[in-house]
C-alpha cells in the first residue's frame, strides 16, 4: 500500500511527506496545463512519483482532449481519469466507441490511463470491464451513489480486483460547500473499512486522499499509516 493525497500548487509537493502525489486541476479553473508544469517540475526535481488526475475533462471532447494529451505527456505514473457516458448520458457504444477507443489507446502510448468511478457509479463496473486497463476505485464516491462501499467491494470480482491500481479516499457526511462528500476520514467510517476489506484481496495499491479539510490532510495520512502497519502485520 503506498499512501498519497492531491496537490494542487507546487507548495504541497514540499509540504507532505507521502509515497506519491497526485496533481488535481479542474476543467475551467485557470491555466491547468501551466500548474501541472510548475508541480511536474518540482515533482521531478525532488524526486517525488506522482499521477496527474485532471477533472471534469472528456476524452470525446475534442478541445479537451487536446490539453489531456499535453497532460500525458507530462504524467508521471498515470493518468487518473473519469469513467463516460455520452452527451446522451448513455453507454460508449458504436461509433462512440470506436472514437473513444482510438483516442484513449493514443493516450495509452503515452503514459497508463486509469479510469476513476464518478460519471455513473452504478454502471461503472461496465465501464471498468470495457475500457479499463487500470481502475481507480474512488470509494467516496461510491457513498455518495448511495451504496454501501464495504459491500461494493465484497462484490467486485477478481477481474475488477485485479485491475484497481489506485484508491481515491474521503467520507460522504453530508452537506457543506456544495457538496457531500470530500470529508477527512475517520479510523471508524465506511470508506475506511471498504478500503481495509480491499486490502484483505489486494494490497499493491495506490491510497490518494482526496480531503478538503487541510487541517486534516496530516492527521489523515497518518491514519493511512497506522492501516498500512496493522495490514503488514
Amino acid at each position: 500500500m503506498h499512501i498519497g493525497t492531491r496537490i494542487h500548487s507546487p507548495q504541497g509537493v514540499i509540504r507532505w511527506d507521502t509515497d506519491i502525489l497526485q496533481i488535481s486541476v479542474y476543467y475551467g479553473h485557470g491555466d491547468n496545463i501551466d500548474q501541472i508544469k510548475k508541480c511536474a517540475g518540482l515533482c521531478r526535481e525532488k524526486k517525488r512519483r506522482y499521477v496527474i488526475h485532471p477533472v471534469f475533462y472528456s476524452i470525446l471532447n475534442k478541445k479537451m482532449f487536446k490539453d489531456l494529451k499535453v497532460m500525458a505527456e507530462l504524467a508521471d505514473l498515470a493518468l487518473i481519469l473519469h469513467d463516460e457516458k455520452t452527451s446522451d448520458f448513455k453507454r460508449i457504444t458504436g461509433d462512440n466507441e470506436t472514437t473513444f477507443r482510438t483516442l484513449l489507446n493514443e493516450l495509452q502510448s503515452v503514459v497508463p490511463v486509469s479510469f476513476e468511478n464518478a460519471v455513473d457509479t452504478r454502471d461503472v463496473v461496465w465501464f471498468w470491464k470495457h475500457y479499463a486497463d487500470s481502475i481507480t476505485l474512488d470509494i467516496g464516491h461510491v457513498e455518495l451513489a448511495g451504496k454501501d462501499s464495504v459491500a461494493f467491494v465484497k462484490s467486485l470480482d477478481t477481474e475488477v480486483i485485479d485491475k484497481i491500481q489506485y484508491v481515491h479516499l474521503h467520507r460522504n457526511n453530508g452537506w457543506r460547500n456544495g457538496l457531500t462528500d470530500h470529508w477527512y476520514i475517520t479510523a471508524d467510517c465506511r470508506e475506511v473499512k471498504a478500503l481495509k476489506e480491499l486490502l484483505r484481496r489486494k494490497q499493491d495499491i495506490g491510497v490518494i486522499l482526496e480531503v478538503n479539510e487541510k487541517e486534516m490532510v496530516q492527521d489523515n495520512i497518518d491514519l493511512l499509516k497506522a492501516i498500512r502497519e496493522e495490514c503488514l502485520s
